[in-house]
């Protein structure tokens, strides 16, 4: 009877819990082959756990304004080599490195990023600017 009980509140408890986003490889959405560079207005930035994102406006080939989903390392990590919520705003020009988004879709993991004004950040452990 004891163990009955205890197994129908385990089951209760895993029925009434939130789920929780699995995380995934960096091979399922970018690619290890192929870098490129995108350059724009940062347009939204989430500075959240698992990954820290910046949308970035950026004008197309055809003079059109395309959305990129530039992603980098999480809050965490960042934090450790000196990255804030306010490295990068929103309204801030930036030119941004890194591998592309697998499929051809509008996503970059940045390796690098470099301001309007020149200054040069990193997100790896090699230094967050320099």
């Amino acid at each position: 009877m004891r163990i009955q009980v205890s197994l129908a509140a385990v089951a209760i408890a895993a029925l009434g819990s939130p789920s929780v986003g699995a995380h995934h490889s960096f091979a399922a959405e970018f690619s290890y082959e192929l870098s490129g560079t995108i350059a724009g207005e940062v347009i939204e930035v989430l500075f959240v756990n698992p990954h820290a994102r910046y949308f970035v406006a950026v004008k197309d080939e055809s003079g059109n304004e395309v959305i990129w989903d530039a992603q980098t390392r999480s809050t965490n990590a960042l934090t450790r080599v000196g990255w804030t919520k306010d490295t990068l705003r929103v309204g801030d020009k930036v030119t941004l490195e890194g591998n592309l988004g697998r499929d051809n879709t509008r996503k970059l993991w940045i390796r690098e990023a470099r301001t309007h004004s020149g200054k040069i950040i990193r997100p790896d452990s090699a230094g967050a600017a320099e």
